[in-house]
Order: C-alpha cells, then sequence, then structure tokens
C-alpha cells in the first residue's frame, strides 16, 4: 500500500494524529506541507491556513489521498513513524538485527532475513505498539525496496491485526 492510499484509507482520528503530531512537532513542516498543496490545486495557501484545524487537517488528509502528491504524503509519514513512532521502529529493526543509528533510520536495506524472524519481529511489534501505527511503518517499511521482502508483503495481507480493514478501523 502506497502512502497515498494509506491516507485515502485512513479516518478522520488518524488523519488527525498524524497531522497534529506534525503542526506541535515541526511547525514549519506541517505550515510548508499545506501551503504545496494549496499551489498545487491552484489555490492561495492562505485559504488553507484560515480553515479551523479540524477542517484544514481533512482537507490536507483528501489532498495527500491524492496520486499527484505522493511525494508529500510519503514525506509526512516517515517524519510521524520516525519521530512519533521511533521506539517502534528500532524495536522491529534490533529484532531483526539490522544496524540503524539509534533512530531507526539505516543506510542499506538488507536482503529479507529468514520468514520465521520476519514474523518473530512483525508480532513482537503487533504486541506492543498501536495496531494503525505498526500497520502504517510496516508499508512504508515494505516499499522501501522494489524487490521487496515477501514474507513481509505476505503478513501484511494475511496478518489478522494488519489488514487494512482492522488496523484502520481503529481509533
Amino acid at each position: 500500500m502506497t502512502a497515498t492510499e494509506i491516507f485515502g484509507r485512513l479516518n478522520g482520528l488518524q488523519a488527525g494524529e498524524v497531522l497534529n503530531w506534525l503542526a506541535e512537532n515541526d511547525r514549519n513542516a506541517y505550515k510548508s506541507a499545506a501551503s504545496m498543496l494549496a499551489t498545487r490545486r491552484k489555490l492561495r495557501p492562505i485559504f488553507v491556513e484560515r480553515k479551523p484545524r479540524e477542517e484544514r487537517n481533512q482537507w490536507i488528509k483528501d489532498s495527500l489521498a491524492r496520486p499527484a502528491n505522493a511525494d508529500l504524503a510519503l514525506e509526512i509519514l516517515q517524519v510521524w513513524t520516525l519521530g512519533c513512532n521511533e521506539a517502534m521502529v528500532c524495536d522491529f529493526l534490533d529484532t531483526l538485527a539490522i544496524p540503524h543509528n539509534g533512530k531507526g533510520l539505516i543506510d542499506d536495506l538488507p536482503s529479507e532475513p529468514d520468514g520465521e524472524s520476519v514474523s518473530k519481529a512483525v508480532d513482537a511489534i503487533v504486541a506492543k505498539y498501536p495496531a494503525f501505527s505498526v500497520f502504517v511503518y510496516l508499508h512504508l517499511f515494505s516499499g522501501m525496496d522494489s524487490k521487496g521482502w515477501p514474507v513481509l508483503k505476505s503478513l501484511l495481507e494475511t496478518h489478522s491485526e494488519l489488514t487494512a480493514d482492522k488496523s484502520l478501523s481503529l481509533s
């Protein structure tokens, strides 16, 4: 699932969680994203800025669901995942023994570990963190490599806690 598809499936509370976190933790990035989305829609940025936060977030969410805004959707989800869910990312990478900088950033994505290790790592973060956060992170992680990790992709389609209907229906 791509970042735009994720934004298309988010409910208002989930989109609000992501966008409010961005507004509170990186105000310039939030304002810049809103401004860029307005410009891409041939609107003046002030049109978006003057909306109440909840209405503005809904407008931003709807805009980020458009394929033309895939770059911004991906960037916002990555910033939120690494900023708000750093411990989850590190736990996943540590369980798989993937070296990272201590904040979840990796230099080179290795080939997929054995299926049992991947399954164990997924189960560990599913048990410890909100399904919505795990869902977003694992989809972003899965999309990092064009070859992909077949076991991870399979788990995203079949794991009872990670199907889109289950994970994105949570508030």
